[in-house]
């Protein structure tokens, strides 16, 4: 029953989003903040030069974007969590395992592909680094390398499908299949375009902005993978016999 698994991961996502905007409150926001008062010293001295250009009023106070920053990361725990549901039902009967084991499994994968992959070429900035008027293209190709890390893991499967059926050693075929894959990940970062961002910010602030950006991915996609997990393996015991 695909059902069941889509609902007990919607339920494992939620719950993995509002932790999510939590990690993002403690861990995010101080050097959002931080990052914040150097744009707005920048926008005074600014002004003091040019008294005649007014200042800028946010269009949306803090208080609301952190509101804001939790709901949405609740949402996207949602789906997140039915998307891993989906998964997890085609993972049965395909990955070896209970459903916890499988969980862990998946929530690596995952974890692999659409946080760490394009992480490495495009890392989060704080406000005040980069052009704003790149913001779009940034994200599209932040989310278009987490896209390509998602067919590399499903290349990297079905290769493992088809060594397993020579007559190689399990060393070796797994040797094969990581070198494989680490080839062709560092081939699609070679020739993804790069985009070249002025730092205005102290290197300790845009790093610890970058760590709390990573640290909401994992406990996001890392929270719903372990939650689902553990969902499964307390609440339903039969849910693998009755998917199959």
């Amino acid at each position: 029953m695909i059902a069941a698994f889509i609902k007990r991961g919607i339920v494992a996502g939620l719950l993995a989003g509002l932790l999510a905007g939590l990690a993002g409150l403690l861990v995010g926001e101080p050097s959002v903040d931080a990052a914040i008062q150097i744009e707005e010293a920048q926008a005074a001295q600014e002004q003091a030069q040019a008294p005649a250009n007014a200042p800028v009023e946010p269009e949306v106070t803090r208080p609301v974007q952190r509101i804001g920053l939790v709901a949405g990361t609740a949402l996207i725990g949602v789906a997140v969590g039915a998307v891993f549901g989906v998964l997890m039902a085609w993972s049965v009967g395909r990955l070896q395992g209970d459903a916890w084991v499988r969980s862990l499994k998946a929530t690596a994968v995952l974890l692999a592909a659409v946080v760490a992959f394009p992480t490495l070429k495009y890392p989060a900035n704080p406000p005040t680094v980069g052009d704003p008027a790149t913001i779009g293209t940034r994200t599209t190709l932040y989310l278009g390398l987490g896209v390509v890390g998602l067919l590399l893991a499903a290349a990297s499967y079905s290769a493992a499908l088809t060594l397993r059926k020579t007559r190689l050693s399990v060393p070796l075929r797994q040797v094969l299949l990581g070198a494989g894959t680490l080839a062709a990940g560092a081939v699609v970062l070679a020739v993804m375009p790069s985009l070249s961002d002025e730092v205005a910010v102290p290197a300790t602030l845009l790093w610890s902005f970058r760590i709390g950006s990573i640290a909401i991915q994992v406990v996001l996609w890392g929270g719903t993978g372990v939650l689902f997990g553990l969902l499964a393996a307390r609440g339903d015991p039969d849910l693998v016999k009755r998917a199959t």
